[in-house]
């Protein structure tokens, strides 16, 4: 079956009993095969139907009538321009599979296309919507009482009884603030703030939190997204140019970790959630991408790589590393994955981790961290100098980069900060290949559970959330569905990281929170 955005069409076709065999979908291809081009006015390659074959076989597809009323008869004028659409499709699927094979892509396309149909296989996930507006409320209060505790804490001088609060919505209100309390900021955003050792910080990120959670969270989330009481996002297949999905409408990628948002999302009744989450796949990954020795050595004799982290950081033995100090070791193992500076450190451990480190402190573990994995080490540098080399010869170009599955994205070989000037790319070019390995390995996964359904019948599918997917199934077969699951991720994502070996953690519950 060829097709342009296909996923469009197999849910609707599933809904009719179609069972697809095949695929290839002229879209996905597509996006596949230019990954990270730009056009020449420097602007994104678009992936319309209209715009790859005009781009690939100089074919212009007329769009005059893609808004006219379908709804009823159709006339001689919508049969044609509807028989064009579909005449195109097969000399464009040969010709982008020859340009796909010509790129040594087909492999990647591949993954895609059988990955496809287990994301149209995709089902709506129920939510607990008064658990939700319960949260809701919860989140006003919160607004209520921050404002008030800001309020208290950085006074607005220029107050009138009735109006004594500021607005602390507004970047120039909050750096007025921090001025009255004897702290100057030049930016307001979270990452700054994590960086400030004053109460009035911590609040502030509290607030804004908390006024994130009313407005995109609120009560008016529900009633926009599951007013039947489920909801059935867009997943995009293809969401970022790593390979990673992303999702919308609304997206559930984005709903906060813990389990009281994700409490909301719950399994049918006689039934229960499966969730099954790659265990550090993005260490994982580097450690098969760099080839750092202490890191493979830790992985194969299944050791904690943040209990070992914590102990060569803190200079202590790993049997007395404590919870807190794990906690310490995730900032560090994810903040300096992608070669991080010491002082963004800082500001990550506190900002996503809660854990606040002196100037010294940061300085130190980085430091530590770096003898630790002296393996990682030096896959940076290659790659820095690899880069470098390139934004001497050609700041304006760009240069190729591959993750362990062969898919390929190309990256601009400079970068530039506001009012800045330019700087190699070095960033994007350590993230990508362990980024994209992991979008590889999923993929693999989603692929596999739909070719081995008939292992767990009557299993779905409802969530794919980054490095998890989420499985819905028939209470009394969750231990079924938990091997089956278990055993597609592994052996998808196998091969990819291989000789570092792949760990899943799987849960059942009735909640994707996990209760």
């Amino acid at each position: 079956m060829v097709g342009h955005n296909l996923q469009f069409d197999l849910r609707f076709l599933a809904r009719l009993g179609f069972t697809p065999g095949p695929v290839f979908d002229t879209m996905l291809a597509s996006i596949v095969l230019h990954a990270g081009h730009k056009e020449t006015t420097g602007g994104r390659i678009r992936h319309a139907l209209r715009d790859v074959a005009k781009r690939e076989l100089g074919v212009d597809l007329a769009k005059d009538l893609q808004t006219s009323d379908w709804g009823g008869r159709l006339t001689p004028a919508q049969l044609r321009y509807a028989a064009a659409d579909a005449r195109v499709l097969l000399p464009l699927a040969a010709d982008l599979q020859a340009k796909l094979a010509a790129a040594d892509l087909t492999a990647t396309a591949d993954r895609e296309m059988r990955a496809l149909r287990g994301i149209a296989w995709a089902a709506p996930i129920a939510v607990d919507r008064d658990r939700w507006a319960a949260l809701a409320r919860d989140a006003d209060a919160d607004v209520a009482r921050l404002a008030e505790a800001m309020d208290a804490v950085a006074p607005n001088p220029a107050s009138i009884p009735g109006m004594e609060s500021r607005n602390w919505n507004s970047p120039a209100e909050v750096k007025a603030a921090f001025a009255a309390v004897g702290v100057a900021l030049t930016r307001t955003d979270d990452d700054a703030l994590a960086a400030v050792d004053h109460p009035l910080a911590g609040l502030v990120r509290e607030y804004r939190a908390a006024h994130k959670r009313t407005g995109t969270y609120g009560t008016d989330w529900v009633a926009k997204y599951a007013p039947t009481g489920a909801v059935s996002p867009s997943w995009r297949q293809l969401g970022a140019e790593s390979g990673r999905m992303s999702c919308s409408d609304p997206n559930l990628q984005q709903i906060p970790r813990g389990a009281a948002y994700r409490g909301c999302f719950v399994a049918r009744s006689g039934k229960v959630l499966v969730k099954a989450d790659y265990s550090q796949v993005e260490l994982r990954i580097a450690a098969a991408v760099s080839g750092d020795a202490a890191m493979l050595a830790a992985y194969k004799d299944g050791k904690d790589l943040h209990a070992l982290t914590a102990a060569a950081v803190l200079g202590k033995p790993v049997e007395d590393v404590t919870k807190g100090d794990r906690q310490l070791a995730k900032a560090v193992n994810f903040g300096l994955l992608f070669g991080m500076g010491w002082k963004t450190l800082r500001a990550y451990a506190r900002s996503n981790y809660g854990v606040n480190l002196t100037d010294a402190a940061a300085q130190s573990y980085r430091a530590a961290f770096f003898r630790a994995y002296p393996g990682l080490r030096r896959w940076h540098v290659r790659e820095g100098d690899r880069v470098r080399g390139f934004f001497q010869a050609d700041p304006a170009g760009t240069f190729e980069v591959r993750t362990r599955g062969g898919r390929r994205r190309i990256l601009p070989v400079g970068k530039k900060r506001a009012g800045e000037g330019g700087y190699p790319n070095v960033t994007e070019a350590l993230n990508t290949p362990v980024q994209g390995t992991g979008a590889d390995g999923l993929k693999a996964a989603i692929a596999l559970l739909w070719d081995r359904r008939a292992d767990c019948p009557g299993a779905v599918p409802v969530l794919f959330c980054h490095d998890e997917v989420v499985v819905e199934v028939d209470a009394p077969s969750a231990d079924n569905a938990v091997a089956w699951v278990r055993a597609c991720l592994i052996d998808a994502m196998a091969p990819l990281v291989a000789p570092v070996p792949v760990a899943v953690d799987v849960t059942v519950g009735r909640t994707w929170g996990g209760d």
